[in-house]
């Protein structure tokens, strides 16, 4: 599909929202704790060896995980500021990780390069159901068959949905635009984001090409539930 204005407009706010100061610095704390239980229970399901894609990889802190358990990782960020964060936990753990700052949706690499693909909370910051439909083809592609896909988001109550309406995002540039969605949301008037509940985030998953595998709440580890756990799997053969 080709790239809107608004859709460039809206991807920009999220760009500008993860290289601010106080985002860096809080992906930056993060980094020591390591995967959640949630987290931690959908990887510790992978082979123990394999090629890695880790898209919205941040500071660092799942990447560098991953490599110290012996697999060999590329990670992918809007955020040129954490992807310095990134580079530096990674020398500090003696790693060799090749981080990548990319734009939009498309995946700078040849299709079946990768064994395992990771999407941790970042769905929510692909503006309308189309292109992240598009997102999710792209995953596919770089996947090889038989490949893993693994992809955690936050959920909100049915009920929520029109909360995201609030005066933050009332008051928002791009609240008239054509593109935008029921459960789009600016927090604090900064960076888009879209709210998902259950059945949408559900739907949109069963809309890919995918084996869906896993579909479970995090409540199951010790959490609020507002958390889903994914894992998508490409076939062995081609659809």
């Amino acid at each position: 599909m080709k790239i809107s204005k608004e859709h460039e407009y809206l991807l920009e706010t999220v760009k500008i929202w993860f290289n601010h100061p106080e985002q860096v610095s809080h992906y930056s704390d993060e980094l020591l704790l390591g995967p959640t239980t949630a987290e931690k229970y959908l990887l510790d399901l992978l082979d123990r060896e394999g090629t890695v894609l880790d898209i919205g990889c941040g500071g660092g802190r799942i990447s560098v995980y991953l490599a110290n358990q012996g697999y060999h990782v590329t990670g992918l960020d809007v955020s040129r500021e954490l992807l310095s964060v990134a580079r530096e936990y990674s020398e500090r753990n003696n790693q060799n990780i090749h981080f990548v700052q990319t734009e939009g949706t498309s995946l700078p690499f040849p299709d079946d390069e990768f064994d395992v693909l990771i999407a941790f909370k970042i769905l929510c910051y692909i503006p309308t159901r189309e292109l992240r439909s598009e997102a999710f083809k792209e995953y596919f592609r770089v996947l090889k068959p038989g490949g893993t896909c693994i992809i955690t988001q936050h959920i909100v109550p049915e009920e929520y949905i029109e909360e995201a309406k609030d005066e933050y995002f009332q008051s928002h540039p791009a609240a008239t635009f054509e593109i935008i969605e029921e459960g789009d949301n600016f927090p604090l008037g900064s960076g888009y984001v879209h709210w998902f509940t259950h059945s949408d985030l559900l739907s949109e998953v069963n809309s890919t090409d995918f084996v869906l595998d896993i579909f479970e709440s995090d409540v199951n580890y010790g959490d609020t539930g507002h958390l889903r756990l994914i894992m998508l799997r490409k076939p062995q053969s081609a659809l």
